[in-house]
């Protein structure tokens, strides 16, 4: 069975993109940064291949086994990078020295989603389609929840929105959302009404957040911003100070104690 042009040149953008992605990461040694991205890319670049000849070869049976493994696979490396951002966002020292933990917050999170996703109930042919829907509303939510807590934080340390990792989190973040009210549609409508044409919805927006993810990690990070000279001398005043009057208070308190 042929597919239409439009589905066809979507399908293999895809793959496309992300062999440009993966390039993009290796040429400009991003690797070590983001090595669940650069899994991501490569799990889809595969995957693509194995499901078209699984399709044009293979029973209906077989191409529905390869599809639901590679789902799952999918869904758990999402979650790697997901995690691989606030790992970078929550960074061990500044966790501890505000007393946020990075692994109830996802902990809470996930259970929130479930909690949701549980109480949906999609209209659906099929349990698969049911759970297919639920499986793409709980990334979603998970996605959305956490990299709204990794902007909150962002914002305090200060991290640029032109970094690495907030690119990827800004990316993260609209295919969440695209996603989850895709799933809602989905679960409204089924998976025969307007279905076609809110997937290609879907695969557009998803291109696009790969070419905008190649623009931003070839280019090199914004420089910190350094701190002014009247600000350098301030602090520096401000230090003196501080040490004078708490070498007078010491001073003063080893005088009462002899």
């Amino acid at each position: 069975m042929r597919l239409p042009l439009l589905d066809t040149a979507l399908w293999a953008a895809g793959p496309l993109l992300n062999a440009a992605l993966l390039c993009v990461i290796l040429l400009r040694r991003r690797l070590r940064t983001f090595p669940m991205l650069a899994s991501w890319c490569m799990l889809t670049i595969v995957s693509a291949a194995a499901l078209f000849f699984t399709y044009r070869f293979a029973s209906d049976h077989t191409y529905a086994v390869v599809y639901w493994i590679v789902e799952g696979l999918d869904a758990l490396l999402q979650i790697g990078v997901i995690v691989e951002v606030a790992h970078i966002v929550f960074h061990p020292d500044t966790v501890a020295n505000r007393g946020i933990r990075l692994a109830p917050l996802i902990a809470v999170t996930a259970l929130v989603s479930f909690v949701i996703v549980w109480w949906i109930h999609p209209s659906s042919a099929t349990p698969a389609d049911v759970w297919e829907i639920r499986g793409d509303l709980f990334t979603s939510l998970i996605v959305s929840m956490t990299f709204a807590l990794v902007l909150l934080l962002s914002q305090k340390q200060g991290l640029h929105w032109r970094s690495h990792v907030m690119s990827i989190g800004y990316g993260l973040m609209a295919w969440a959302v695209v996603t989850l009210v895709i799933g809602l549609l989905h679960g409204y409508w089924g998976r025969y009404t307007h279905y076609v044409g809110v997937e290609h919805v879907r695969m557009f927006v998803y291109l696009c957040i790969l070419c905008y993810w190649i623009v931003a990690l070839w280019r090199e990070e914004p420089e910190k911003e350094r701190p002014s000279a009247e600000m350098r001398d301030a602090m520096l005043h401000l230090t003196d100070k501080v040490s004078y009057d708490l070498a007078k208070v010491l001073g003063t308190r080893g005088k009462e104690l002899h």
